[in-house]
């Protein structure tokens, strides 16, 4: 129904959901980050009207939701996946600077 194909992880990473200290995202975040893409960062097609429901629909998910307001957010989807990366990149030039030390010949 919001016109997205099927989502991937990789997909869900990039939609900069707030994560909770115990790794877990809240529906209402979820549903919010998937509208917000499906409608685009800076739809031109949204209005005072529309921005107006997007408040009071917030302002409704907090009062059905009380531990969302007090629950504090740790990272983001965004944040983890740049962590990630770069733990990817230190553990590959670890690496081959093991390989570089193993094969360099030894000093006199």
């Amino acid at each position: 129904p919001l016109g997205i194909p099927d989502v991937t992880e990789d997909d869900i990473l990039h939609l900069d959901i707030p994560l909770y200290p115990t790794d877990r995202a809240h529906c209402i975040d979820v549903l919010q980050a998937l509208i917000s893409r499906t409608l685009g960062p800076e739809n031109p097609n949204t209005s005072e009207e529309f921005d107006m429901i997007k408040e009071l629909m917030a302002e409704s998910f907090r009062s059905a939701f009380p531990t969302l307001a007090v629950e504090v957010i740790e990272t983001t989807t965004k944040q983890r996946l740049r962590e990630i990366r770069a733990a990817i990149v230190l553990q590959k030039a670890l690496r081959r600077f093991k390989n570089y030390k193993k094969q360099a010949p030894p000093s006199p």
